[in-house]
């Protein structure tokens, strides 16, 4: 490297007070959010939504606050352990489970909080760069490419999931990045606190940041207390819970284990050739992180376990705070080029520094327009074509006829309209294991279309069609039809029949 001649100083911009980018910026968010929530409603009204979603708001519900806290039949059955919190560490989801049981459409609100990630991340990262950079153009292009970068937009828009409590993680990760930037202490800490209270991997973060923190920037204190706050949320979550429930955190025993098997010598990992492709355009996206290296430390540990997990992957909701976390060392790299005397001097002759960090931000931008829409179409298309059709008026007579505190065994497509039923399930396994808590079918012949049967939900499908030809056995018998319109079909029994799902 040589010593630029221009004064790096000289190259960083003053703070614009023009805000006709901060304008079409915000014009830009709100048209994301309503193409993402547009797929994202589409898909909930096509009965699209499944496994987790209904799991979450089936939890949630379940939440008493006194007997049943974030409680799903399906994980004490399969695992053993009466709350989420056993497999992960989200006390916050508490909160969320209170709102719940008070705002008048809380499947709406979770299908807003999850659509709103990357628009509120992008908020704060366009903040961090304002503040740093001072040029609300180049701040606002920064903050656009991480909002259109399919590694935020595919876990937003492309899953049958609908809501993860992950998407909270990224604004929590870029409200800290903001933070750090405008040392507002107690906004960092608050934001530190709410993510380590989402899941047991933000410890891991925590940690690393504060080692970073202690050893690069005179906030001692803020470091040492940081990494106190990580050590202590881990405790809590690995030895706390389980001492309070008898079971261990499931997430947590996998850290563990991994940890066992590198000391051993014997880690082993599932990535694919495509997976990893993946997480190194999100890397080639936000070079700029490299300027601050010894953060991108942060990632390591989730990156590993990520690889321990068969559904984990770099296209799922758990890469949000990674892609969120390189979104924001971005802004914190390029303010470095910007400012350090380490940059070829031929580059400085030939064009402002200045310039450069913005043709190459236009450059990402430019990939990302094209990228992160296409993202939301592939997202929708893809998972559209499972839609399942189901009458709400017979949804609603099934719902109504099935009383609240009996166990229903329901197909795929209408386990979201029976989640507030404590005991429900669409699983063979579950139904198996507990099959003297369950008295009800609900099924729905319609689930078995084309769409489901030959496409990626085929074994789903074929689950479906083992109850559905078990719940038509049993309406064969006097008196164990309690309806049957729209394609919905409900029966009760005394005795599960058996089933062969195998």
């Amino acid at each position: 490297m040589m010593r630029a001649q221009t004064s790096p100083a000289r190259l960083m911009p003053d703070a614009r007070t023009d805000t006709r980018a901060t304008l079409f910026f915000a014009l830009g968010l709100i048209a994301l959010y309503i193409g993402v929530m547009a797929a994202k409603f589409a898909l909930w009204r096509a009965n699209v939504l499944m496994s987790d979603w209904a799991f979450y708001n089936n939890s949630f519900w379940n939440t008493d606050f006194q007997h049943y806290w974030l409680f799903s039949h399906d994980r004490i059955v399969l695992f053993g352990y009466p709350s989420y919190l056993n497999e992960h560490f989200g006390p916050l989801l508490l909160v969320i489970a209170a709102l719940y049981h008070w705002v008048p459409y809380p499947e709406a609100m979770l299908l807003l909080l999850h659509g709103a990630a990357p628009v509120l991340a992008a908020i704060f990262i366009y903040a961090t760069a304002v503040h740093l950079i001072g040029d609300r153009p180049l701040a606002a292009t920064i903050a656009m490419t991480y909002a259109l970068t399919p590694g935020i937009l595919w876990p937003t828009i492309s899953l049958v999931y609908g809501f993860e409590p992950d998407g909270m993680l990224a604004p929590l990760a870029a409200a800290v990045a903001w933070a750090l930037a405008t040392r507002r202490t107690g906004v960092y800490f608050t934001a530190l606190v709410l993510a380590l209270a989402i899941k047991e991997n933000v410890p891991a973060y925590g940690l690393i940041l504060g080692a970073c923190l202690f050893l690069f920037t005179d906030r001692r204190r803020q470091a040492l207390a940081t990494m106190a706050i990580s050590f202590v949320v881990f405790l809590i979550a690995s030895k706390g819970v389980p001492a309070i429930t008898g079971v261990e955190n499931r997430n947590v025993g996998r850290v563990w284990t991994f940890i066992d098997n590198v000391v051993h010598l014997r880690p082993t990992f599932d990535y694919t050739l495509a997976q990893i492709v993946i997480g190194l355009g999100y890397s080639v996206v936000f070079l700029p992180a490299l300027y601050v290296w010894p953060y991108l430390a942060m990632l390591g540990p989730d990156l590993l376990l990520i690889g321990q997990v068969s559904y984990a992957n770099t296209v799922t909701w758990h890469v949000m705070l990674p892609v969120t976390m390189l979104g924001s060392a971005a802004v914190f790299g390029t303010t470095r080029i910007l400012k350090t005397d380490a940059w070829p001097a031929t580059l400085d002759r030939r064009m402002p520094r200045l310039k450069q960090v913005r043709l190459y931000w236009t450059a990402m931008l430019i990939v990302s327009l094209i990228a992160g829409p296409a993202t939301i179409w592939l997202g929708y298309s893809r998972y559209i074509a499972l839609r399942s059709p189901v009458d709400p008026a017979a949804a609603a007579q099934a719902m109504a006829l099935v009383p609240a505190d009996a166990g229903v065994i329901v197909t795929s497509d209408l386990e979201q309209y029976f989640v507030r039923h404590r005991v429900i399930s669409s699983r063979p396994d579950v139904v198996a294991q507990a099959g003297g808590d369950f008295s009800y079918f609900a099924v729905n012949r319609f689930s078995l279309n084309p769409g489901r049967v030959n496409g990626p939900l085929a074994a789903v499908a074929h689950q479906d069609a083992c109850f559905i030809a078990a719940a038509e056995r049993l309406a064969g018998q006097g008196g164990a039809k309690v309806m049957d319109a729209g394609g919905i079909l409900v029966v009760r029994f005394d005795k599960l029949p058996k089933l062969n799902c195998g």
